[in-house]
């Protein structure tokens, strides 16, 4: 059977030991040249042989799978080496590069179930692997420890994006989203969109006014999203966000609307720094005139910044 995609396999991995089963997190630990996966990647096997995650994008799952299966039935970790310089000849990456993959069918219930509760609480963990020992603890990511490690591994909340609006691509945003693996909460003052986003979204809440939107803390990992038309409910709405961590803010609305978006904010206080942070108009500039390709730039737009990869707003 081959793995089904999962980003975040640890949730899935908890749930099979919580049955009974026997199983492994494998971990993506080396590259050497370039790989169909980022370093990090992880799969998760259990003793029957379902797997959930993607360390090499199908070249090699099949016989990590057959590998984890072994590792499990010996209780036993192991480091294997694929594709360049692998012993296993008839296995190799289109890249032509070699990676090392790390086995871990010994690592400890109470470290899998601390990084899974720090996710949920919107914080991070880490796991240091030593790739002598062949085995992974939990560690902090960046801290003294973590340095002795060859590898460490840190694990983030889920993305989240956090979309306040009205209109049709605010539920189109949440199925993307979706579908791209973050957490959307949909917020609206319109009862037909939070109709139409609650099938997608994590959670999907009424608004009343403007200067009842209360958002929670708006951590590192959150993408904020003003869909508005009608340009008078953002003042509000765009203060909470400007005065947050999160790591991207965007915002519906021609240049025009935008020029007066700073003129409005900058009335209330906000600085010109502050107020480059909002991408407005929003999304990458791809042609879209449609709801779904409007969408589709947004989200393209987030991912950018949420990779490093978007050029800062002037």
């Amino acid at each position: 059977m081959p793995a089904l995609y999962m980003n975040d396999v640890l949730p899935m991995l908890c749930a099979w030991r919580a049955e009974g089963l026997g199983s492994a997190l494998i971990t993506l630990v080396f590259v050497d040249g370039s790989a169909p996966r980022p370093l990090g990647s992880q799969m998760a096997v259990n003793e029957r042989g379902d797997a959930v995650g993607n360390i090499t994008g199908g070249c090699a799952e099949a016989a990590i799978i057959a590998e984890a299966r072994d590792c499990i039935a010996r209780r036993v970790n192991r480091k294997v080496r694929y594709g360049a310089g692998s012993p296993y000849i008839d296995i190799r990456l289109p890249c032509g590069s070699g990676i090392d993959v790390m086995f871990d069918a010994c690592i400890s219930d109470a470290d899998l179930a601390a990084i899974v509760a720090a996710q949920r609480a919107r914080n991070s963990k880490a796991l240091g692997f030593d790739l002598t020992m062949l085995t992974a603890r939990l560690v902090e990511a960046g801290s003294t420890a973590a340095a002795t490690y060859d590898y460490v591994r840190e694990f983030e909340p889920t993305p989240r994006i956090l979309a306040v609006g009205k209109g049709p691509v605010l539920p189109l945003v949440a199925r993307l989203g979706t579908a791209c693996e973050f957490e959307v909460i949909a917020v609206s003052p319109e009862a037909e969109t939070l109709e139409q986003a609650r099938g997608h979204a994590t959670a999907a809440h009424a608004l009343s006014t403007a200067d009842a939107f209360r958002c929670g803390p708006l951590d590192r990992w959150t993408a904020f999203l003003s869909l508005f038309h009608e340009h008078e409910w953002e003042e509000a709405i765009l203060g909470e966000a400007l005065r947050s961590q999160c790591f991207y803010i965007g915002a519906l609305g021609s240049r025009r609307t935008a020029a007066a978006r700073r003129e409005v904010l900058e009335a209330a206080g906000f600085d010109a720094q502050a107020i480059r942070r909002i991408n407005g108009p929003v999304g990458l500039t791809i042609g879209a005139k449609s709801p779904p390709e409007i969408a589709l730039a947004i989200l393209a737009q987030i991912v950018a910044a949420r990779r490093g990869a978007l050029e800062p707003t002037s």
